[in-house]
């Protein structure tokens, strides 16, 4: 999938299209994580987007960078911030992969480093080398004891469904799976039969 096709989709967003966008769903979302993302003085949450969770990782968290691309999610983040009551807290930078560090280096200094990074719904649209350049300065960024928690990757095979309509209602449409996959069994099959089937050399 075009990096520019999901730029456009998120930009258009104004929250993180969770599973639910309820309060209480948030902040259990938010825990959940917290689990794993542990406590320190500060963290950054790249592809922050609205800032649906950014909000409660105030609670273990000091001081928290949220960085995102998207503009009006950006806007909407700062909003949530500022009902939350955390604009000393949080700091939002507006940036894609190739500028975060370059933002945060002039906006903080270059030996500024973080006890926790973390992204989530973010790693499925970057490619090969852009999650090694991801991790790498990551870790220029990281302090000594620092982690890098990556949350809800998800198979960008799924755009498929996703396309084909099933995560738009609660019902899922059985006609339109079979045809999917039926259509996946033949695309297989033809591209095996191109094979040999073993190696007389």
């Amino acid at each position: 999938m075009k990096k520019e096709y999901w730029k456009e989709y998120w930009n258009k967003q104004t929250n993180g299209q969770h599973r639910s966008q309820e309060e209480y769903f948030l902040k259990k979302e938010s825990d959940e994580k917290l689990f794993h993302l542990g406590e320190g003085e500060n963290l950054l949450d790249f592809g922050c987007g609205s800032a649906d969770l950014l909000v409660y990782y105030t609670q273990n968290y000091k001081f928290c960078v949220g960085g995102d691309c998207s503009k009006l999610m950006l806007e909407k983040a700062s909003e949530r911030i500022k009902e939350f009551g955390f604009q000393n807290e949080i700091i939002l930078l507006e940036c894609d992969n190739s500028k975060i560090w370059e933002n945060i280096e002039n906006k903080f200094g270059n030996d500024f480093k973080f006890d926790c990074i973390t992204t989530g719904q973010l790693v499925q649209y970057l490619n090969k080398n852009q999650i090694e350049e991801f991790i790498n300065n990551s870790l220029l960024h990281l302090k000594e004891d620092g982690k890098i928690c990556m949350f809800d990757i998800v198979d960008s095979r799924l755009h498929e469904l996703w396309k084909a309509g099933l995560f738009k209602t609660d019902s899922l449409n059985l006609s339109v799976i079979t045809k999917l996959f039926y259509g996946r069994m033949c695309a297989s099959l033809k591209n095996f039969s191109k094979k040999p089937a073993f190696d007389l050399g």
